[in-house]
């Protein structure tokens, strides 16, 4: 009995110092764009941190849910953006986060416009355009972020 017990008690402390799984997204995260607050808890649960990012007009202001190795954008009462960072461990969009940009585009076709810090896709959308960026930031990690293209 105190085998089992004990065998018990370090299979429940292997499991918390492992800490909590990572949620997952769905293969086109483009699917939580337009999800309402409430949605998005009761999918994914509280996020690790909420924040605000200020845009340069009023409009431009978000609510962050940080999930960690991806985020969700709120601007009034729906997410409008999905980031995905370089550390998610599971493909999106037929590709893993931090892929080169030839693996993305054997996923994706060419893209449809870029610049210096980033490369665009028009994707399919469900009502309203979307587009996936991937941006390079000045640490030089790319993340991607899945976004309402009429907002």
């Amino acid at each position: 009995m105190k085998r089992a017990a004990l065998l018990l008690f370090l299979l429940c402390a292997a499991a918390a110092a492992q800490g909590p799984e990572t949620p997952s997204l769905p293969d086109d995260p483009a699917e939580l764009l337009g999800l309402t607050p409430a949605q998005a808890l009761e999918r994914y649960g509280a996020p690790a941190r909420v924040y605000a990012v200020r845009g340069q007009e009023a409009w431009q202001d978000d609510v962050v849910f940080d999930y960690g190795v991806f985020s969700l954008f709120l601007f009034g009462d729906k997410v409008w953006q999905v980031r995905v960072s370089v550390d998610y461990p599971l493909p999106v969009l037929g590709f893993m986060p931090g892929s080169d940009l030839e693996r993305v585009q054997a996923a994706l076709g060419l893209p449809a416009s870029s610049g210096e810090d980033y490369t665009e896709w028009d994707l399919p959308g469900q009502g309203w355009p979307v587009r996936l960026r991937i941006a390079t930031g000045q640490d030089g990690r790319t993340d991607l972020y899945i976004y309402r293209a009429d907002f």
